[in-house]
């Protein structure tokens, strides 16, 4: 019977916490069936069979089930049901188990009981470095702040000596394409393990787990693109020098995942029935997941104390919330928790109170650049001694006014600026930055962002201007053709603030006549360079620094101040990602 199959190498690898028995391996097989068609039969039903590949000089154990299943059908308002065949089939060889499944009902909660699984970084040591070329590349950067950039994803024919590794020490790779010869193989930060090739029989893929397991046996000593990024370590060595700060929902996966499986998302409502959400919901509950909460000193969610908190286990932290118990999510025909659905993906994030470190889809990585960083990072701090004076972002306006108040940022700004050939008041509509300066004796494109507010050490603050700087980077690499439209268009017009139409020209320094010729020559000059400038008059340098050093000494700092690093930490990184240069204009 089992010669029917046809699979394609695609499994996760665990090794036993103790000894396997009949029972363990009952459970599993009983927990993947759970979602079996009620009154049906196993098209395959094999348990622990003794198995020979002569040619592979192998021997092995291999239980099998495959089932009927079936699962509501929502698109359309009748009751119907989509009928598939799940599968699961256990290999062990040697101390190894290999889990192949498809459709089956969820058994991690098992699997994790008396398994440990083989994880994508011990996966990632069994090839050569030199032996492959890195063709895809995921990485997830230490941060939760909502204004940063959280996700970043790299393709070339091979990412070796393409891409930059300055920022690599405080990214977690958690999906790895590569090619090793003639094989294409994928890597995820689940620890599951894809080989693209032809649908094989089950001593086939037997034989190529037996590969897998040799591999992992002997790890390769030649892993230095992959050790350039952030390290995995121990979550009890974490907890032992550091506590929880704050924690993250990963909403984007979570949605994408809901989605491309058409998860239907329900209620459970006081009368014990589960009721299908509507979108409306769907969106405030994804909105309110898109937050970053801070922890207390007892690791509950602040604002939430009564019914959120973080929990610390063994060798896990897992969320605990009496909100999301109340929502399901449909899965292979079972209805789960949106809380157990976020935990048993890893659709989560945690932060600490030591900043170079962060715990993600269930293990604890480390910042491999260390607190060096912070020396760096406060370096694009540029204290200018006008922004002391600053009492608002843009000043008051009137019919007659032709210029920006002096104590505004917009005003400091084009006073800092005013040595530029062309400065361009860009704020509202489609904008591209606040202020776009151009200078050729400089042979730099500036774009500069604005906000002000009163000196504190907050993150909050930073988390709009941030969005801001980041989301526009794009835009810093425009052509003639765009800017010259602007200048004809959105430029050649007055600005208007609140209804307030003035009479402050958008072209705040230069003729648009001969921005034609100065830009074809600025932008053919091979020195030209972009900076990314926030001028933030609530930002102190010296106050910053002083909770900065803190970090570097290892003196414990407030939650906030951690994710103040990480904002300016992704600022940088992002703006260098993009060839440009970032400065944060702020007080003394």
């Amino acid at each position: 019977m089992p010669e029917r199959l046809e699979l394609t190498k695609n499994a996760q690898f665990y090794v036993p916490k103790n000894a396997v028995d009949d029972s363990i391996l009952n459970e599993i097989l009983g927990a993947a069936s759970d979602n079996m068609e009620a009154n049906s039969e196993y098209v395959i039903n094999l348990f622990r069979s003794d198995r020979v590949v002569d040619e592979g000089d192998i021997n092995y154990k291999c239980s099998i089930r495959v089932f009927p299943s079936t699962r509501p059908v929502y698109f359309i308002d009748e009751e119907l049901e989509d009928r598939v065949f799940a599968f699961i089939i256990l290999i062990e060889y040697q101390n190894y188990l290999a889990v192949f499944k498809k459709s089956c009902a969820n058994i991690s909660d098992v699997l994790k009981e008396h398994f440990t699984l083989i994880d994508s970084r011990d996966l990632s040591s069994t090839f050569n470095d030199d032996e492959v070329e890195f063709q895809k590349l995921a990485l997830r950067n230490m941060t939760v702040s909502e204004r940063a950039m959280r996700a970043r994803s790299y393709e070339a024919a091979d990412l070796k000596g393409l891409l930059s590794t300055h920022s690599a020490g405080r990214s977690i790779p958690y999906y790895l394409k590569f090619r090793q010869g003639a094989i294409t193989k994928t890597i995820s930060g689940t620890g599951r393990i894809v080989e693209s090739s032809q649908r094989k029989t089950l001593d086939e893929i037997a034989c190529w787990v037996k590969e897998q397991v040799d591999s992992i046996e002997t790890p390769s000593d030649n892993n230095s693109f992959l050790e350039s990024f952030a390290k995995k370590v121990e979550l009890a060595e974490v907890l032992s020098m550091c506590e929880p700060s704050a924690i993250l929902i990963e909403s984007n996966p979570l949605y994408a995942r809901i989605e491309k499986d058409r998860l239907p998302i329900l209620y459970k409502a006081s009368h014990g029935r589960n009721i299908k959400v509507s979108s409306r919901i769907v969106n405030s509950l994804f909105s309110a997941l898109e937050q970053v909460y801070e922890l207390d000193s007892g690791h509950n969610v602040v604002g939430r104390e009564g019914c959120s908190k973080l929990r610390k286990n063994e060798k896990t932290l897992t969320l605990s919330s009496k909100i999301l118990t109340k929502f399901r999510v449909t899965e292979n025909g079972k209805d789960v928790t949106l809380q157990k659905f976020i935990v048993k993906n890893g659709f989560y994030s945690v932060t600490f109170s030591d900043p170079k470190f962060m715990y993600f889809m269930g293990s604890c990585f480390e910042d491999s650049s260390g607190i060096s960083e912070i020396s760096s990072i406060l370096e694009i701090l540029q204290p200018q001694n006008e922004i002391a004076a600053v009492t608002s972002e843009k000043g008051e306006f009137t019919n007659t006014s032709s210029e920006f108040d002096a104590d505004s940022m917009f005003g400091v700004v084009e006073q800092l600026h005013a040595g530029d050939d062309y400065v361009f008041c860009d704020d509202f509509g489609i904008e591209w930055a606040d202020h776009i300066t151009l200078n050729k004796e400089d042979s730099s494109i500036s774009f500069i962002h604005s906000k002000h507010g009163d000196i504190s050490t907050s993150a909050s603050n930073l988390h709009e201007v941030v969005g801001q700087g980041i989301k526009n980077l794009g835009y810093m690499y425009f052509n003639k053709e765009k800017m010259i439209e602007r200048i004809n268009g959105t430029f050649s017009n007055t600005y208007n603030n609140n209804r307030v139409q003035t009479n402050i020209n958008r072209i705040r320094k230069g003729n648009p006549n001969d921005a034609d010729a100065y830009l074809d020559g600025l932008l053919k000059d091979y020195k030209l360079h972009r900076k990314c400038i926030l001028s933030c008059s609530f930002l102190s340098k010296s106050a910053v620094e002083a909770e900065f050093r803190k970090i570097q000494a290892g003196t414990p700092v407030r939650g906030h101040i951690v994710q103040l690093l990480w904002i300016l930490s992704s600022f940088a990184h992002a703006v260098k990602d993009m060839n440009a240069i970032p400065i944060v204009y702020c007080n003394v």
